[in-house]
């Protein structure tokens, strides 16, 4: 059909036009204007994937005209992310030839999932197309590892490619391999801290927290202890934390009284020994003689050929072991030009030739003649407390550790330029204040030691410049994730704030920053389990987040393992997954019993605590605990185990309790008589009733002689009562009128009664006579069962008294508040142990002693069984002594009397009594029989009598799991006991 058209419709024009849309354009009757001339862009593909380092991809863009469209457009992709690049950086199109962008990541580009505007422009025409640009990667080596406890101080064998690692927090030397960073083995040692090779390449030498310099054969792992003791003239002891080894045999070690704050160095001291391990003797080299002024050595160093030391004090000092000698100068002369704010921090290159010594604005190098040969400025101020100087080993590089957050800083140690930065850090849910660098490798390794976690930092890799600000910019940008998820699935999650500038993963695996940094896709894992979190920045420094995201349902561990068949107490069961949400509770079971469960309330972290009720269950049997969420389910097989049934005699008044393994019997103190109990039966027999003086008195102490011919009860006013349990009738009543005030008393083997107060008494048994004494005992005082061996506390001393002569010798820490709070004495006398449960705070600090009152160990908690509940006086050791029993409100903890760490929690059918100010609480409230497995304890409705499942010396040790800490501080009791008792009690600064 032929096209209608208004030719030559003249009367009907206006009509035409109506109805065929003619007209002109101009007025109401006008033509319409065509469109302007447009163009769109069209992208092929429209997305692509590069990987960090890959092949580059190609992306066709095409101009298509519309509208008579025929000019050039120019197009050209807007901000890229870091490390993308498109080539060429912008295309000049015309609608009938198209143009190819060639995008590519480079090795160090950022991971991420965004999408990306193709601008074109022509004029004042302007069109854009959407590009979805994925970059993936993979996790640098840069590995993360849980050890557990807290690392301190680490060595590196080139030879065996092994590094040793003192961890107080558990009381052991951890052996792990270079090579897959496996823990080839966990060295029982008493609270180790300092470390470093002998000579001989082939025996490491322990400074510790304790009394104790230590040796391990490096291929048997031998531990061998040399005591250095009363080398200070006080009553104190000496901590010696750390230890350099020189080539003549001479171990020079900081000396450290516990109790000294000293600017808040852990391990610095007021003096420096020697330990000559030739002739095992150790001795004072400062302060000489005429030099007691101001002194204190905050750390040591030395050369790799162990041939030179170096340290700062009242002066700077070189040690030459050639000719075991001080050479020394001005500290202005290594840090000038007035030694402002002091040395910080110093080392020693490998020959020797060259030192470095660090304050808080420079680093002074210097030649072995203590001739300064440069400073240079460092950015931020460098720390006295918690840092290492170290050189590489070949000497090119000086690495500065700041901590909090953890970044080593290089210096070239030619040129005296600082190089920049690399990360070290990990970021935990609370600050570690011993987060440090432990030591480097000749491969260019460094390890970092945080909250229980060794990082392997590639010291190689190109540092970052240092901000122009001197601030440190605490490392790559990255997201707190803290989130649990199903097994095989993944999930994009909201961030609270908008995180550049970083490639993120989760547990090795790319987790891509999406929609400009405001969301993160999470990706997905078949492993059960916490997954660590990788940030790294532009320059490939690394953050790394512990346990920053679970998958499915991991139970850890109870907090107990031994649980009343009846009784129901609380304990806590640890792990992952146990709630998706805030709000979320999840389901548990015991020995297939629900339970009642309450939260802990961990805050972002995975990690999660659950309150439960312990079931009713069947004696003997060991059970699993089921827990469901959300997020899937797991088992904790195992998990814990029933013990037989205990019973609770109905009782009132008991004060204190005692075990006469003579006659099988039990007796059990009140104000007026002792009661006692026939074991066998369960049964009270007859009590014995005690005399009273005309003015009734309240007894409240009682010890039996070692041969258990003589009971004697005392009051605390003094009064005593004595007689032959065999025939209780033929009591008599004493007062002693040289103490008005009686705290404790125990028996020795030659039948002497130890009365301790204020003023120290003897009563002879055999002539009924009283005899003062020219000691100091106060406080509790205790004999071995045999007599033997007698020990005390008394406020913060502990001390030990020769039964024969009645010499004293005592050690102090002067760090408590209100001091120690009970003593338990090993049967046979070699040990005892001094405790602090002040009813202030949950559980306790015991400190073991050896019988020349030598402080040799300190218990450790395990992560996961926390103390709740406060002290009960009444700690003991178990009949071989091979186990410290130690009484809470709502538990029994054993500790192995060899290692410091708790072998088993035993939660009580009902609470035990505790004590609180202002009770003097002196007189044990717990007892054991004689073969260690039968526990006698006051509970609030009377005496509880508890049957374990095997001896205690027969007690197997509870694999604790280690846990991602919050800076070893949750709980109080962590870290090692110097530490402890520090952030209890600041003994002022010398």
């Amino acid at each position: 059909m032929a096209k209608k058209s208004c030719a030559g419709l003249i009367a009907g024009g206006v009509l035409c036009a109506l109805l065929l849309g003619c007209g002109s354009s101009s007025g109401g009757g006008g033509t319409v204007p065509p469109p302007p001339p447009s163009f769109t862009v069209t992208l092929s593909p429209t997305s692509v994937t590069l990987s960090q380092g890959g092949a580059s991809q190609a992306v066709q863009v095409s101009v298509t005209a519309q509208n008579g469209f025929t000019g050039t457009v120019s197009v050209s992709p807007a901000t890229l992310p870091t490390g993308v690049t498109a080539s060429p950086a912008s295309l000049s199109l015309t609608p009938s030839v198209p143009g190819t962008f060639t995008f590519s990541a480079s090795s160090a580009a950022l991971i991420a999932q965004q999408t990306v505007n193709v601008n074109a422009s022509s004029g004042t025409l302007a069109v854009s197309a959407s590009l979805g640009l994925t970059v993936t990667g993979a996790a640098v080596s840069d590995p993360l590892h849980l050890i557990g406890g807290m690392l301190v101080h680490g060595f590196y064998d080139e030879t065996r490619q092994l590094l040793f690692v003192s961890n107080p927090g558990l009381n052991e030397l951890d052996v792990i391999s270079s090579q897959d960073f496996s823990i080839k083995a966990r060295v029982p040692v008493p609270q180790p801290w300092g470390i470093d090779q002998m000579a001989d390449g082939n025996t490491l030498v322990l400074g510790t927290q304790a009394q104790d310099v230590i040796t391990v054969n490096e291929d048997t792992l031998t531990v061998t202890l040399h005591p250095c003791t009363g080398l200070d003239g006080s009553n104190y002891g000496l901590f010696f934390p750390i230890v350099v080894a020189m080539a003549n045999g001479k171990v020079l070690m900081s000396g450290l009284e516990p109790g000294t704050d000293s600017d808040d160095i852990y391990e610095s001291g007021y003096y420096l020994y020697e330990w000559d391990s030739v002739a095992n003797t150790c001795s004072q080299i400062e302060p000489s003689a005429g030099n007691d002024g101001f002194f204190e050595v905050d750390s040591l160093a030395r050369s790799a050929d162990h041939k030179w030391a170096i340290f700062s004090a009242d002066q700077f000092y070189l040690y030459s072991s050639d000719t075991n000698s001080m050479h020394t100068v001005p500290v202005n002369t290594v840090n000038p030009p007035s030694d402002e704010f002091g040395v910080r921090g110093y080392a020693i290159s490998a020959d020797g030739s060259e030192i470095a010594v660090a304050s808080a604005s420079q680093v002074t190098f210097l030649n072995n003649s203590l001739t300064a040969l440069a400073s240079t400025p460092i950015p931020g101020a460098f720390q006295t407390a918690r840092t290492a100087v170290q050189f590489s080993a070949d000497g090119q590089t000086l690495y500065l550790q700041y901590d909090m957050p953890l970044e080593i800083e290089e210096i070239n140690a030619s040129s005296y330029s600082t190089l920049g930065y690399i990360t070290g850090d990990v970021a935990t849910l609370g600050d570690d204040n011993l987060e440090r660098l432990l030591t480097t490798d000749a491969e260019g390794r460094g390890y970092t030691g945080i909250a229980g976690e060794l990082r392997v930092v590639n010291l190689t890799q190109s540092p970052v410049p240092n901000p122009s600000s001197g601030n440190s910019p605490g490392g790559p940008n990255c997201p707190n994730l803290g989130v649990a998820l199903p097994l095989n699935a993944s999930q994009q999650l909201s961030l609270v704030d908008t995180f550049t500038g970083s490639s993120v993963y989760v547990g090795g695996q790319p987790a891509p920053l999406l929609d400009g940094g405001t969301a993160i896709d999470i990706p997905a894992s078949s492993i059960v389990g916490p997954a660590d979190e990788e940030c790294i920045g532009a320059y490939g420094d690394t953050l790394m987040v512990q346990a920053a995201v679970s998958y499915g349902v991991q139970p850890l561990t109870l907090s107990a393992n031994l649980l009343p068949p009846t009784g129901n107490p609380t304990i806590y069961l640890y792990g992952y997954g146990f709630s998706a949400s805030s709000g979320e509770t999840p389901t548990v079971t015991v020995g297939g019993s629900s339970v009642k469960v309450t939260s802990l309330g961990y805050a972002a972290t995975p990690l999660e605590g659950e309150a439960i009720q312990v079931p009713n269950g069947t004696p003997g049997a060991s059970v699993n605990v089921a827990v469901s969420s959300s997020v899937g389910s797991g088992t904790l097989t195992a998990a814990a185990t029933y013990y037989p049934a205990p019973t609770i005699v109905p009782a009132s008044g008991l004060l204190q309790l005692l075990y006469d393994s003579h006659r099988s019997l039990l007796y059990a103190l009140t104000a007026t008589e002792v009661d006692v109990l026939n074991p066998a039966t369960l049964q009270w027999q007859s009590p014995i009733v005690l005399p009273q003086p005309a003015a009734p008195v309240s007894y409240a102490i009682m010890a039996l002689s070692p041969d258990g011919s003589w009971l004697v009860v005392g009051s605390a006013d003094s009064h005593l009562v004595v007689l032959d349990p065999d025939q209780p009738a033929h009591a008599q009543l004493l007062t002693s009128s040289l103490t008005t005030s009686l705290s404790s008393l125990t028996i020795t083997e030659f039948d002497q009664v130890i009365l301790a107060g204020p003023r120290a008494v003897e009563l002879d048994l055999s002539s009924l006579t009283f005899t003062a004494l020219d000691i100091i005992t106060g406080g509790i005082i205790k004999a071995s069962s045999d007599g033997t061996h007698v020990y005390g506390v008394s406020g913060s001393e502990a001390y030990s008294v020769d039964p024969s002569t009645y010499t004293v010798q005592s050690v102090g820490f002067d760090l408590y508040t209100n001091g120690f709070t009970d003593i338990a004495v090993m049967p046979n006398g070699s040990q005892f142990a001094a405790i602090y449960g002040p009813p202030f705070a949950a559980g306790d600090i015991a400190a073991f002693y050896n019988s020349s009152a030598q402080y040799i160990n300190a218990n450790v908690y395990p992560d996961f069984s926390p103390p709740d509940d406060t002290s009960v006086i009444g700690a003991t050791f178990s009949p071989a002594g091979k186990v410290l029993v130690v009484p809470l409100g709502d538990s029994i903890e054993f500790w192995s009397t060899a290692r410091g760490t708790l072998l088993s929690r035993l939660m009580t059918p009902e609470e035990l009594h505790v004590w609180a100010y202002p009770e003097v609480a002196v007189s044990p409230l717990l007892a054991l029989d004689s073969a260690g497995q039968t526990i006698y304890a006051v509970s609030s409705s009377g005496l509880t009598v508890l049957t374990l499942p095997e001896p205690l010396d027969q007690m197997p040790a509870t694999q604790w799991p280690s846990a991602y800490s919050s800076g070893g501080a949750r709980f109080g009791f962590q870290r090692s006991l110097a530490s402890r008792m520090r952030a209890m009690h600041r003994k002022p600064k010398k």
